[in-house]
């Protein structure tokens, strides 16, 4: 699994939109839509700011993430 697929997975579980989550993370509709299609991928203060928006950790996010 990549970054953007842990991301996309864990938002639609949790029923969020992309909308949603940017605002929660302070970020755009645009940021989130390139990670979960695997353009780009989030930097690491993103990521502990998606974890605390998720209410989640790192590890429950990115635990099957193929490195």
């Amino acid at each position: 699994m990549k970054a953007g697929d842990c991301i996309k997975y864990w938002r639609t579980e949790l029923k969020l939109s992309q909308q949603k989550l940017a605002e929660m993370i302070g970020s755009n509709q645009q940021a989130i839509s390139r990670w979960e299609a695997n353009v780009n991928v989030p930097n690491i203060n993103d990521c502990f700011k998606i974890a605390r928006a998720l209410q989640l950790s790192l590890d429950e996010i990115f635990g099957d993430l193929d490195v």
